[in-house]
């Protein structure tokens, strides 16, 4: 498997599922999946940056890039889990110390030699903003040609394609911004989208096989509320691009183009084997995606 390198967005919210798939992508960067080249937080909390720098660092990653959307203050919800992750304050970054998560994707775009793979696992504004960025100091390039000659492929949990591709999801559907943002990003990213939707992990819970009262992971699953397991949202997500092939994660990959009605969030998809996206359906049971989940968060 060649090693991949990847930049990840995430919401790092009030839902714990994205520690979850935090560990996921640590562990396969330690198994040489992937290469970690920065993180956007696309939720802004009082402390997402010092709880994720905090965690990351446990994680055994530390000095990891990371950027956020200053102005991504108006998503509401408070994060159970962050302020316990923080046990040295003035040791860790805040919002403050981090640069803005587009100009942090610049950067990294314009830096990379080849083509690197996004991962999404939170709301679409910042790949939004991206698109639309004009060329600047860190590059001549504009977005959209930054991520035509510099990215691979876009991994997103978003969607629910349950309804024949049609339905309403929180990354989507969460406020104007998010509605907008998925609207944009569906109609205009230039590269392959493949989306892994609400209905694909709802009901697989992942993260109570995890013993220790000490590890991080279980504490933000206990700080919500989900001791004996969360839906598996973003670490299905997180470890289907991390592996990099839907087949060989065990998907079939439904192929077309996908709208988001920029109103209500609502996503909807018309079938063509020409299309530029898909949405993953499960190719085995519940019990798989489970296993292989808990199985990172312990060996971990």
């Amino acid at each position: 498997m060649k090693r991949r390198p990847v930049l990840v967005g995430t919401d790092w919210w009030t839902d714990c599922d994205d520690v979850v798939a935090m560990r996921v992508l640590v562990w396969a960067e330690r198994e040489k999946m992937v290469d970690i080249v920065a993180i956007g937080i696309n939720a802004c909390m009082a402390y997402s940056v010092s709880s994720l720098d905090a965690f990351l660092t446990a994680e055994g990653r530390p000095n990891v890039v990371i950027g956020i959307d200053h102005q991504a203050t108006d998503f509401g919800g408070n994060p159970p889990y962050q302020e316990r992750m923080i046990a040295k304050p003035h040791l860790r970054m805040c919002n403050n110390d981090c640069e803005d998560a587009v100009r942090v994707y610049r950067r990294s775009l314009a830096h990379t030699i080849g083509k690197l793979d996004i991962i999404e696992i939170g709301y679409p504004q910042v790949l939004a903003n991206l698109l639309q960025s004009p060329s600047d100091d860190v590059s001549s390039m504009t977005g959209l040609e930054l991520i035509t000659s510099k990215v691979n492929k876009l991994w997103m949990m978003a969607g629910n394609w349950r309804d024949q591709g049609s339905g309403l999801e929180n990354n989507f559907a969460r406020n104007e911004c998010s509605r907008l943002a998925g609207s944009y990003v569906c109609e205009h990213w230039p590269t392959p989208i493949t989306f892994l939707g609400w209905e694909v992990s709802n009901d697989i819970l992942t993260g109570s096989t995890i013993t220790s009262a000490t590890d991080m992971v279980a504490q933000a699953l206990c700080d919500h509320g989900s001791l004996h397991g969360r839906s598996s949202w973003d670490p299905m997500l997180v470890l289907l691009a991390c592996i990099g092939d839907e087949e060989a994660a065990g998907y079939d990959a439904v192929i077309g183009t996908a709208r988001v009605d920029a109103q209500t969030g609502r996503n909807s998809f018309r079938v063509n084997p020409q299309g530029n996206h898909s949405y993953v359906i499960k190719l085995k049971p519940d019990t798989f995606y489970k296993h292989a989940i808990d199985t990172i968060l312990v060996s971990s």
